[in-house]
């Protein structure tokens, strides 16, 4: 699957770019929307590992039921957002598989429910700000293996 550059409105309504409107300040609710269980928000700084950029496999996609999750990048060269839409059955429908090539200027809320796949650095070691809301209960997070790896190109 060739990866796309990520643009404004691109990932939607599975990722929201988060930007300032018009060199404006603009207020985005959904990064701080808080989950429809007991929870808190949490703000983690994550620190992945570069891939190399020939070798892009995603073995998993996630998405959490209860909550957004926002990533602010922090230091950071390329990195990937890769989204699908949901089947009937809630498994993610892997035929529409979008994905898209961010930058260190993109940042991104991923929608409530949204499938998903982790986060994926290519150019250097990086760090990333993450926003969400955890769950007490800590059943926020489900996972689907893929049966086949997906193969990324640039």
């Amino acid at each position: 699957m060739k990866l796309q550059p990520l643009t404004p409105g691109a990932a939607e309504p599975f990722a929201y770019t988060i930007r300032a409107v018009d060199g404006k300040m603009t207020e985005v609710p959904m990064v701080t929307e808080i989950g429809d269980v007991p929870g808190r928000h949490v703000f983690t700084v994550l620190a992945p590992k570069p891939v190399p950029a020939d070798a892009i496999s995603i073995t998993f996609l996630e998405r959490h039921p209860h909550s957004t999750q926002s990533f602010l990048p922090l230091r950071v060269g390329r990195w990937l957002v890769v989204v699908a839409p949901t089947l009937p059955s809630g498994d993610p429908d892997l035929g529409n598989v979008r994905a898209f090539v961010a930058g260190p200027e993109d940042a991104i809320c991923i929608a409530r429910n949204a499938w998903h796949a982790g986060l994926t650095v290519l150019d250097q070691p990086a760090e990333f700000g993450m926003q969400m809301w955890r769950s007490d209960a800590g059943d926020d997070g489900v996972v689907f293996t893929l049966d086949q790896p997906l193969a990324l190109a640039l």
